[in-house]
């Protein structure tokens, strides 16, 4: 099968490689739709601590079942599905604890490898975050159930009660899906960040836009969310939030990064710093019921769609901050 595959930092090159087999417990996904993400770039240009090279790219995809493992059960071939990422292993430590989204076993083996033609699902992900496709739901949309799921995510680790206003610092693809879930929400959004064409889809999606190269973002929100993965960002957020404010750490800093705050102001003002990673299964069901209610929307997030050849020119132009996601048909 064709498949693109990254071999070092800044490489990456189309190969042909053998199809996968399902073992027992797995399927195989023909793949319909991949869509290019943030990760994939910083993967390319930087390296990430849990993925090792070479690897198969690509981990937002929309399938339709190829081949089905021994021991399956409730899938078919033929139907259209969502993988997760990963499977949570469901016995241990942060299992038993409701923290399946960091279940070691589960990122151990992951359903990796969209952009090619066929595409793996491990036995955990199979019998736990393996999401059928509701009709009238289109394979491009249907595969921004991971980023979806995330940002659920955050707002769970947000917790109770919801914050009446929120500062979304960064304007990728994940903070517009934060602005549009602001409003799915009721919760009253100002998203800071850059680029004409990606601040006007953020006021589309009920935002009030901040261009960071014009002035300041404004301070007192209930929470802010940070969607760039640049310490400064995450130096900056607990002067942006009000006394008793929320300050949630989403996006991911490069490996090896650092960052120092005013311990001052986190104490005497009592601002919480909260992590937030990857998703549970159940906020990929959410996802999935969200996406085909249209209460999240990504379609205007799709720049363009094309061939699985097209990938390396879509990457590039992502990688300039050219459009915002791209869509390849394998």
């Amino acid at each position: 099968m064709r498949a693109f595959v990254q071999t070092a930092i800044g490489e990456y090159e189309e190969r042909e490689i053998p199809a996968p087999r399902a073992a027992p417990g797995e399927v195989i996904l023909r793949v319909r739709a991949a869509v290019t993400c943030g990760t994939d770039v910083k993967l390319l240009t930087r390296g990430h601590p849990r993925i090792g090279l070479p690897v198969t790219m690509g981990h937002e995809a929309c399938g339709e079942i190829a081949d089905v493992g021994e021991g399956v059960q409730g899938f078919r071939v033929g139907e259209r599905v969502v993988p997760a990422i990963s499977g949570p292993c469901g016995a241990c430590e942060d299992c038993r604890g409701g923290r399946t989204n960091l279940c070691a076993a589960a990122h151990a083996d992951r359903a990796w490898g969209a952009f090619a033609e066929f595409l793996r699902v491990p036995a955990a992900v199979v019998r736990t975050s393996l999401h059928r496709v509701p009709e009238g739901l289109t394979d491009e949309i249907a595969a921004f159930l991971d980023p979806v799921a995330s940002v659920l995510h955050g707002w769970n680790r947000l917790g109770a009660p919801a914050p009446a206003t929120i500062l979304i610092y960064g304007a990728g693809a994940l903070g517009l899906l934060w602005a549009a879930s602001a409003r799915a929400r009721g919760v009253r959004a100002t998203l800071a960040g850059r680029g004409v064409a990606r601040l006007e889809t953020a006021g589309s999606y009920g935002a009030e836009v901040v261009d960071v190269d014009r002035r300041t973002a404004p301070a007192g929100a209930d929470a802010a969310v940070d969607c760039t993965g640049d310490p400064r960002v995450w130096e900056r957020l607990p002067s942006l939030v009000r006394p008793g404010g929320r300050v949630l750490l989403f996006g991911g800093c490069a490996p090896g990064a650092t960052v120092t705050w005013d311990a001052a102001r986190l104490h005497y003002s009592e601002i919480s710093l909260i992590g937030s990673f990857h998703s549970t299964p159940e906020e990929g069901r959410a996802a999935m019921a969200a996406l085909a209610s249209a209460a999240m929307d990504p379609r205007r997030l799709v720049t363009a769609s094309g061939p699985l050849s097209e990938l390396p020119r879509f990457l590039e132009a992502q990688r300039r901050g050219e459009g915002i996601r791209y869509a390849v048909r394998p």
